[in-house]
């Protein structure tokens, strides 16, 4: 059986040695997943991080059809209802509108219902996925040309696209670098990166509770297999897309509504999180900042 690696932690970003303790956790496979955090970039991440194998197993057909793809728990991955309502029309004429170019790649695509929405907006579209699963209902019920892997594997051209979409993919790669430093290449000079991640430590929720966790010497256990290898914030983002090559033209924040928290762990915790929800719901909406969601529009 391959272990997870443990070796001295260094930013996997910038590569800094300043690495300070985050006061959570997860439990995995009898191993102790710590949450980490870089005093130079800011990115939270876990370590020790999995291998390739375990991420593998991670993403089992278990995963896509289960709620677990979105930080939402919203239903399956392959699921034409759930995908038809998380496609977001909204965001789709913002780029259409707001933007030059009309070929768009989506990297993570699932079953298609975005690319699809895209290209009756008059978007060339295509798509890459990991599942096959995904990748078979996307050409079946769409008639899409989509990729099965990841988007290093696909090969494009130099300047092949004029919009990549990433929508609740950042969080999930243990190389994050690599993948945006390909996207940087495959994107037409001035070309949009549209980048959707959650980010759940950024709220004013886990933002308390981590103080209030740190002071007692605790830590939270995430009760979650260990799906997010990244925590992003918006200076954490914000460094890493500078990192790679794109000036951010946009940040948004959003809140999930309180009435529509997915609650977890202990009565307590519970109960925080739904109450500390109202006020970060009027401070999200009226100075959009603590959002425990970011959409990134970067050049």
């Amino acid at each position: 059986m391959h272990q997870m690696t443990d070796t001295p932690p260094r930013c996997p970003v910038c590569g800094s040695p300043r690495i300070t303790e985050r006061p959570f956790q997860y439990l995995f496979r009898e191993r102790r997943l710590r949450g980490l955090g870089c005093a130079r970039c800011g990115v939270i991440f876990i370590h020790p991080q999995p291998t390739s194998e375990e991420l593998k197993e991670l993403y089992s057909s278990e995963y896509f059809e289960g709620g677990d793809f979105r930080c939402g728990h919203e239903g399956g991955y392959c699921d034409p209802a759930t995908l038809q309502r998380l496609t977001d029309p909204t965001l789709l004429l913002h780029i259409r509108d707001s933007y030059r170019g009309d070929r768009l790649l989506e990297i993570g695509c699932a079953g298609g219902a975005f690319l699809n929405a895209a290209r009756e907006l008059g978007f060339s579209v295509q798509g890459v996925e990991l599942s096959e699963d995904a990748c078979r209902m996307a050409r079946e019920a769409f008639g899409l040309t989509v990729f099965p892997g990841d988007v290093i594997e696909a090969r494009f051209q130099d300047g092949s696209f004029d919009v990549v979409f990433m929508g609740d993919v950042l969080e999930h790669l243990p190389d994050p670098l690599s993948t945006l430093r390909e996207v940087h290449r495959i994107l037409a000079a001035g070309g949009l990166l549209v980048l959707g991640v959650p980010s759940q430590t950024n709220s004013l929720f886990s933002r308390v509770g981590f103080r209030i966790y740190g002071a007692m010497g605790k830590r939270a256990t995430v009760a979650l297999p260990p799906y997010h290898l990244f925590e992003y914030r918006p200076a954490s983002l914000g460094f890493l897309l500078h990192e790679c090559g794109f000036r951010i033209d946009e940040l948004k924040q959003d809140l999930i509504p309180p009435n529509r928290i997915h609650l977890r762990g202990p009565a307590l915790q519970r109960l925080g999180k739904k109450l500390f929800q109202y006020p970060n719901w009027v401070l999200t909406g009226m100075f959009g900042i603590c959002g425990d969601r970011l959409t990134a529009f970067a050049i």
